[in-house]
């Protein structure tokens, strides 16, 4: 009896070489040259270049070099400390006018996207706040220092990097994704459920959106749809509101309709 031989697996592309793993999607055979790994998982070359699968990829690039709200926020603050600074030489403080003229000009060259000015704008409340603690006490140099504060958190936000085409982590990007892509309605069957403590008519809303958020729900999908928690949180908060209105509203008018029928 002759014994069988056992058959190696051959790279689908490379077929005189020995196959290392298979794609996680389709499951083809590979190499090591056609391995291509994902978000920590191995992917052929021709899966991994789809954009389910790269799908952090395909939002990096939908917002590289794109402008923001922040962006357009510090514009508008530039053009108020133009119009501070022309007040502040108006009564004779030059050094603070030229302070607020430099500053707005930081703000328009980062508006423009000019990566000096990223740094420029966590320097410019430092800068200001110490001339304006000279000139005008403690006071400014708080104010300074919450701007500073702002300012920094503009220079470490991951949105804003992009629009500058400086890189981002995987980890960061991941959870900017999270933030604005994952599965939205979880997100509104939350807002809903809160707003529905003020406003009752939200409360059916927040639990029928956040019934549609529980059935999309799925981590195993590609790119993954998540948020379960919110849009249970957004069901809960819409049955709660439905309970707190009842018990409160419900005595009110029973106690209006005593007073109507009772003289």
């Amino acid at each position: 009896m002759v014994p069988m031989v056992g058959v190696t697996p051959r790279c689908a592309v490379h077929p005189n070489v020995e196959a290392d793993a298979t794609c996680r999607r389709c499951g083809a055979f590979v190499c090591g040259v056609c391995s291509t790994w994902v978000m920590s998982v191995l992917y052929c070359a021709d899966c991994a270049a789809r954009p389910e699968v790269n799908y952090l990829d395909v939002f990096r690039q939908g917002l590289w070099g794109k402008r923001d709200a922040t962006a357009w926020w510090v514009g508008i603050f530039s053009l108020g400390f133009v119009a501070g600074g022309a007040w502040l030489a108006s009564v004779g403080e030059w050094l603070l006018a030229m302070l607020l003229w430099a500053s707005a000009g930081v703000g328009g060259c980062f508006f423009l996207g000019q990566r000096w000015a990223r740094t420029g704008l966590a320097v410019a409340p430092v800068v200001v706040g110490i001339v304006a603690f000279w000139k005008m006490g403690p006071v400014a140099l708080v104010c300074a220092l919450l701007l500073f504060i702002s300012t920094l958190k503009i220079f470490l936000d991951a949105r804003n990097r992009l629009f500058f085409r400086v890189e981002v982590s995987e980890q960061d990007l991941l959870r900017l994704w999270d933030l604005h892509v994952n599965n939205p309605l979880a997100r509104t069957a939350l807002s809903l459920g809160v707003a529905s403590f003020i406003i009752p008519v939200f409360a059916p809303f927040a639990v029928l959106v956040g019934a549609l958020a529980l059935r999309k729900v799925d981590p195993h999908a590609r790119p993954p749809i998540g948020r379960k928690e919110h849009a249970m949180a957004g069901i809960g908060l819409g049955l709660g509101a439905v309970v707190v209105w009842v018990l409160l509203v419900t005595p009110y008018f029973q106690r209006l309709i005593s007073g109507w029928l009772l003289p």
